[in-house]
C-alpha cells in the first residue's frame, strides 16, 4: 500500500516499489550501508502513514457511530425521565455495560495515544511539561453536560 497525497487518500492505492543499487562490492561499504539503512526508514515512514490514514479513515466512521450512539443514549435518558417512577414497567429498557467498557477502553487508547504524542512534541521543544499524577492507564477524562 503506498501513501496519500497531502491533498487526501486517492482512490486507489500504488503498491511499494523496492529498488536496489548496487553501490559497492562489499557489504560493508559505508555507502551501501547507509543507503539501506535510508532506504529501511523511508519503507518504516510509508507505513506510518498508511496507519495514520486508516486511522483517520476509522475515526470518521468513529466518530459517526459516537454521534449516533450519543443520541441514543440521550433518547433513552429522555425517555426514562418521562417515565418518572413508573420507569420499573418499561420493558424495552436496556442496559449497555459490556459496550460501555468497551467504548471506555477505546476512549482510554485514543487519550493514551494523543497524550503520548504531545509529550513527545513538548520534549523536542524543550519544554517541561507539568506532569499529572494519575493512575496509570487511566487518563483524566473530561466529560459533556448530561442534559436531562
Amino acid at each position: 500500500m503506498g501513501s496519500q497525497g497531502p491533498g487526501g487518500p486517492p482512490g486507489v492505492r500504488a503498491p511499494y516499489t523496492v529498488l536496489l543499487l548496487p553501490l559497492g562490492t562489499s557489504r560493508q561499504d559505508p555507502g551501501a550501508r547507509s543507503f539501506f539503512l535510508w532506504l529501511q526508514r523511508m519503507q518504516a515512514l510509508e507505513r506510518e502513514q498508511d496507519a495514520l490514514w486508516q486511522g483517520l479513515e476509522l475515526l470518521g466512521h468513529g466518530r459517526a457511530w459516537f454521534e449516533g450512539c450519543l443520541r441514543e443514549a440521550q433518547q433513552r435518558q429522555l425517555h426514562l425521565g418521562a417515565l418518572g417512577e413508573n420507569f420499573l414497567t418499561d420493558l424495552h429498557s436496556e442496559l449497555h455495560g459490556p459496550q460501555l467498557a468497551q467504548i471506555q477502553k477505546v476512549n482510554m487508547c485514543l487519550q493514551n495515544l494523543i497524550q503520548e504524542k504531545e509529550l513527545s512534541r513538548q520534549q523536542k521543544g524543550s519544554i517541561q511539561p507539568k506532569r499529572e499524577t494519575a493512575q496509570p492507564g487511566c487518563p483524566k477524562m473530561q466529560w459533556g453536560p448530561t442534559r436531562v
